[in-house]
């Protein structure tokens, strides 16, 4: 995956055509100047968002560059990360965003050592777009 700015574009149209796919209507903010990529439109409520493109770590743990500190919440409302690799588009709330780094897996729960580990995995099933913004 390269890091050039056009990666950057090519996450926001994959995540763009997703949301489309899945009925919701989207908007693309005409400019630069913006904090967020998109809008989404679920139901009559509007959803701004930063696409980062995903990268993996180690395993199925992908995490997204977001400095939390970087993005006001009163601008954006999720981080959507993205991959290449086929994996689920994934969805962070600005407010549960800390630290530079971002990180959800997708290991399935089963396979993990302990209830600790469960609880504190940030797991793609409370990730997904419709778990995400019933946290915004």
């Amino acid at each position: 995956m390269d890091n050039s700015p056009r990666q950057g574009e090519k996450s926001e149209l994959a995540v763009a055509s997703e949301m489309v796919m899945k009925g919701y209507g989207v908007s693309l903010p005409f400019g630069h100047e913006h904090q967020y990529d998109l809008v989404v439109d679920r139901d009559g409520t509007l959803y701004r968002v930063q696409v980062k493109t995903a990268k993996q770590e180690g395993g199925n743990r992908y995490y997204i560059q977001a400095d939390a500190d970087r993005y006001d919440k009163k601008y954006v409302d999720l981080f959507a990360g993205y991959s290449e690799d086929k994996v689920a588009t994934f969805f962070i709330p600005v407010d549960e965003a800390s630290g530079k780094r971002q990180r959800v897996t997708f290991t399935n729960l089963e396979k993990m050592g302990s209830d600790r580990s469960r609880r504190k995995s940030n797991h793609i099933s409370e990730y997904r777009f419709s778990e995400a913004v019933k946290r915004v």
